[in-house]
């Protein structure tokens, strides 16, 4: 003989399941609901540092770009050739400010706004 009772009891269960696994509760009429607590705590970031050295990586782009459109293809390489000449630290700048590719397509976008 089947319970009546146990049978709706377990309907019930069944049915507080599905709307946990979807998200929601039982919560009362005119009370902040855990959706306000949720939408009011901060997401976290897991990548924090990637943000700023991109900034950093393009505005070195846009200060090596800015200096060859100034200078010049020719005073730049000299100014280069230079800092090859000094100590390590002076090296390693101009390893970093030596022109590539990227450096002179910046460059051709910046020269018109220079002039």
């Amino acid at each position: 003989m089947i319970d009546r009772n146990m049978k709706d009891f377990e309907h019930r269960l069944n049915r507080i399941d599905q709307i946990h696994r979807a998200g929601g509760a039982f919560e009362a009429a005119g009370t902040l609901g855990r959706a306000y607590y949720d939408a009011a705590r901060q997401k976290t970031r897991h990548n924090k540092w990637l943000r700023p050295l991109a900034m950093i990586l393009v505005g070195a782009l846009l200060f090596k770009g800015g200096l060859y459109a100034q200078l010049g293809a020719d005073a730049y390489g000299e100014r280069i050739d230079a800092l090859f000449k000094g100590s390590i630290a002076d090296q390693a700048g101009a390893w970093i400010l030596s022109a590539d590719p990227l450096t002179v397509r910046v460059a051709s976008f910046l020269k018109p706004l220079m002039s």
